[in-house]
């Protein structure tokens, strides 16, 4: 009754997340100029009456640009400065200035930059990035396998390191577990994961990217916080090649302090050929994604997307079974997840899953022999961003 409860209460954030406004950037008011109408803000368009001498668009920032109209009584022509200045009277001569040099002293490439396709949308300046939270519900299939309602939160920062333009990325996370399942073995009601996700991703010659993350944590149930068993560190180490902005190569090594394989490889591709799909084909996590374009009113700012992800879990807890024993539960599975999603930029995006569960595995350090087998199950989540 509790996980239907609780999950039921994220359904609601997430129907309340939806009705909202999304950031539209507002560009900036043009000034008003002194003595009336607008300064413009670019170049001053083609001028058939400009007098000989004249300065060209580019110089108007540092010599006035006079636009003549025949006098009415014979006098000098009245002319009007066109760089937002009084009007006045046009000299007899314009002196002419040396022409400014628009030669970058380097070599000029229309090349996209790299690194900044990989920051998100809606990214923060400042040490705030984003908070997330989500819920996930697996029911426990029959009266021998095990059940889990999962509630997890986290916050993204940036800092400098050792410059604003390489930041290293920390999150901090919690997750709740309850457990739903079987009288034996002896397995605790809840545990617990505290975490410090430390994230820094480097790019060289515009086309290699160096990824690297560490993770320790502390997982455990309610009594187990100090044991040795409870401090883990997870972590990756990843390498891209990217030889244009919409395709990336991936290799390199993932591990999972967990109750089975620790080593587990990266590998696949990433590629996006259209705003309209994103193929992230990267073994042990793939994700492709689709833009509903009848369904997204602001593209770049409030889209909705669907995609297909396949999950893979492998994790361990400290727990004391009813004795007080010390013990280790480790817990395995695979999930496959039909997913719906509404990115808001500046806003509360929120998300849907619905999934097929399989091969679930258990196995506690005090029970020697095989795996314990835990049946197939269906798996809802939704989750909210800021």
């Amino acid at each position: 009754m509790r996980s239907s409860t609780a999950f039921l209460l994220t359904l609601l954030l997430l129907s309340a997340s939806r009705a909202q406004t999304p950031f539209v950037p507002v560009p900036p008011a043009t000034a008003a100029s002194p003595w009336g109408g607008y300064a413009v803000p670019g170049p001053v368009p083609y001028q058939p009456t400009l007098p000989p001498g004249a300065v060209v668009p580019a110089q108007a920032m540092v010599s006035p640009t006079w636009q003549t109209y025949p006098s009415v009584d014979g006098g000098p022509n009245q002319a009007v400065m066109l760089d937002n200045l009084s009007p006045g009277v046009a000299p007899a001569v314009m002196p002419a200035e040396p022409p400014i040099s628009t030669d970058p002293g380097y070599p000029v490439t229309s090349e996209p930059d790299l690194k900044k396709s990989l920051i998100p949308p809606g990214s923060r300046d400042g040490f705030f990035q984003k908070v997330e939270f989500d819920a996930t519900w697996i029911p426990s299939p029959d009266s021998t396998s095990l059940g889990w309602l999962d509630l997890h939160t986290d916050v993204v920062t940036a800092l400098p390191f050792f410059t604003r333009e390489n930041p290293i990325i920390i999150t901090p996370g919690y997750t709740s577990h309850s457990l739903d399942g079987p009288t034996s073995p002896d397995l605790p009601a809840h545990l617990n994961d505290i975490t410090m996700d430390f994230h820094i991703f480097r790019v060289y010659l515009n086309h290699w990217i160096a990824d690297f993350a560490v993770t320790p944590g502390l997982f455990a149930d309610d009594h187990s916080f100090g044991s040795n068993e409870a401090l883990r560190v997870n972590g990756r180490a990843l390498g891209l090649y990217a030889p244009t902005i919409d395709l990336k190569y991936a290799l390199g090594v993932t591990y999972l302090d967990g109750g089975w394989s620790k080593i587990v490889p990266i590998a696949g591709v990433i590629y996006t050929p259209t705003d309209d799909v994103e193929y992230q084909l990267v073994f042990p996590t793939p994700r492709i994604s689709w833009r509903l374009n009848d369904f997204t009113p602001i593209p770049g700012a409030d889209e909705r997307w669907v995609y297909v992800s396949l999950e893979y879990g492998n994790q361990a807890w400290a727990f004391k079974d009813l004795n007080g024993t010390d013990d280790v539960l480790a817990y395995r599975d695979y999930r496959v997840l039909l997913g719906f999603e509404r990115r808001i930029v500046g806003g509360v995006s929120h998300r849907v899953e619905v999934g097929y569960v399989f091969n679930r595995d258990i196995k506690v350090a005090s029970i020697s022999g095989n795996d314990i087998s835990q049946g197939s199950s269906i798996l809802l989540r939704a989750g909210i961003r800021y």
